[in-house]
């Protein structure tokens, strides 16, 4: 089992209040395999439905998720392997903390890697990688970053992963495309926490336009320059905010 370096001391926990960013009523799942419940649990950390920081209590999980202790018990192991869930001793799982201090290391490592992909794609990518990215835009662009109710949009957040997926597609590389898509995956909670103070000084919509010109036009440099500025930006704003969120 993976070790969780943001445990330490310094870690802020964040118990959100409900909004438009999570649900807060779990959805019972009828008679899940295990490897059914483990997706399912996944998806609801990830998505916030299961708050940052909350207790996973084995009592209120059967009942939620109909699911038997042997079943919770290899989800969670499984899912405390990839520092989702924390296991601790003598007090039993919850669902792993948000933190400054993990927010900076996941953008950070983010950057570098989504970079190399990037320039490799540029290097190798030939007409048809170019129309995926142009499509994926197009798709993006129809998506409002706000759901109906007011709450972040699953739908968006999928086509603007579609859409960076889609600029490093042509990397060659099965392992860092798994890579990126592992951070992009880890960084999804905190997206859902900027969206509940998104800046209206930004634009990203117009900074995609601009990484995709310069992929385009197989500016490898100012590509890679616009994506490093692109990831950080959001994560800066949510530092800024980050003592308003505590407060909610």
């Amino acid at each position: 089992m993976m070790e969780n370096h943001y445990m330490g001391a310094q870690e802020t926990d964040i118990a959100v209040a409900p909004g438009p960013w999570q649900k807060t009523d779990h959805v019972k799942h009828e008679n899940l395999s295990s490897s059914e419940l483990y997706r399912r649990l996944r998806a609801d950390i990830l998505r916030c439905h299961l708050r940052p920081g909350t207790r996973l209590l084995f009592r209120t999980l059967r009942e939620d998720y109909s699911a038997g202790l042997s079943q919770l018990r290899e989800a969670l192991m499984r899912l405390a392997a990839e520092d989702l869930v924390v296991l601790e001793n003598n007090k039993g799982f919850r669902v792993a903390p948000v933190s400054p201090e993990e927010l900076l290391d996941i953008t950070t490592v983010r950057c570098e890697v989504e970079s190399i992909a990037l320039r490799m794609a540029i290097e190798k990518g030939d007409i048809r990688w170019e129309s995926s990215i142009l499509a994926r835009h197009h798709e993006l662009s129809r998506v409002p970053l706000l759901n109906k109710q007011g709450a972040f949009s699953d739908e968006w957040n999928a086509a603007n992963e579609a859409l960076h997926s889609a600029l490093r597609a042509a990397c060659g590389s099965p392992l860092l495309l798994n890579f990126c898509e592992a951070l992009s995956e880890r960084y999804y909670r905190y997206r859902r926490l900027w969206a509940r103070h998104p800046s209206g000084e930004r634009n990203p919509a117009h900074e995609h336009e601009q990484i995709i010109n310069a992929v385009i036009q197989r500016d490898a440099t100012t590509a890679v320059a616009l994506v490093k500025e692109h990831l950080m930006a959001t994560t800066q704003e949510l530092l800024a905010n980050w003592s308003a969120l505590q407060e909610e």
